[in-house]
């Protein structure tokens, strides 16, 4: 860990730092040499246990990258002004300890980051089959949620890095329909589902079925059989059709939800593979 200097008067510090000798981080604070910005988040995190990274600090030690400055710390109250970070007055909300640095809450990060970044923090860090537990067990310790996070877990797709399944849910989502991704139903997960609707909607892909074991083909029949049987209106759209036709599957869904007999024709009328 970093060693402040000590051992000198505040007049010895500021001239040993007009000569180049010492940096000064914050005000009580001098260093022999320039930090690096995880060697300085650690010492600040020592020296002050009510302090944690906030914002973009808190995405990067959530996400494994590396820090940056200046970073970004909150703290319930005032801290000193310095060039290295950036401070706000905030409780820490469920701060997570990765060593000596403290990361807030990652949802409550979001409330200091422009949309559009938070979004990119939100799918990258809840990923995966059990991303939408992870979010809710954050959910859970952050409490009263703020409506700008609120916008953000909106606009993020949850659990899912498939292109076709991304660009299908906001499809889905720009025609006015709640739509979650990577959702248990029974012992099966769903790539979306329109819970209020009963609808869940697997995307496949070719490459992906090509190459399918009989193992595999059996589990997406009984998979198909088991969404019916619990009264779910279970579709399956290819990534093609998502990728070259994806107003007709958007068309087809909300058909469905509205009770229109709108049909969509044979793929031989309309796919570009035909």
């Amino acid at each position: 860990m970093l060693e402040p200097l000590s051992g000198y008067d505040t007049k010895e510090l500021v001239g040993m730092v007009n000569r180049g000798e010492a940096i000064r981080v914050m005000r009580g604070l001098y260093l022999r040499d320039e930090p690096r910005p995880y060697d300085l988040a650690e010492l600040l995190c020592f020296r002050d246990e009510r302090l944690a990274l906030d914002g973009y600090s808190t995405a990067q030690l959530y996400l494994g990258s590396p820090l940056t400055f200046p970073l970004r710390v909150m703290r319930a109250s005032a801290v000193g002004a310095s060039p290295y970070y950036e401070a706000r007055r905030a409780r820490p909300n469920a701060a997570f300890s990765l060593g000596y640095v403290r990361a807030c809450n990652p949802l409550q990060a979001l409330e200091i980051m422009p949309v559009e970044h938070g979004v990119d923090f939100v799918e990258r860090f809840f990923r995966g089959r059990s991303a939408r537990e992870n979010l809710a067990m954050w959910e859970r310790c952050l409490g009263r949620m703020p409506a700008r996070t609120r916008d953000i877990l909106a606009h993020a797709f949850i659990g899912t890095d498939s292109v076709p399944e991304k660009r299908l849910t906001q499809g889905l989502r720009d025609a006015g329909l709640k739509v979650l991704n990577n959702v248990d139903i029974g012992p099966y997960r769903w790539d979306l589902v329109l819970e209020a609707e009963r609808i869940a909607i697997e995307v496949d892909g070719y490459q992906y079925h090509k190459g399918e074991g009989v193992q595999r083909f059996e589990i997406d029949r009984q998979k198909l059989n088991d969404a019916v049987h619990r009264g779910w209106r279970a579709l399956h759209f290819t990534a093609a059709t998502i990728e070259h036709h994806l107003n007709v599957a958007v068309n087809q869904v909300k058909a469905i939800v509205e009770d229109k007999r709108n049909y969509v024709p044979g793929p031989w009328k309309w796919h570009r593979y035909f």
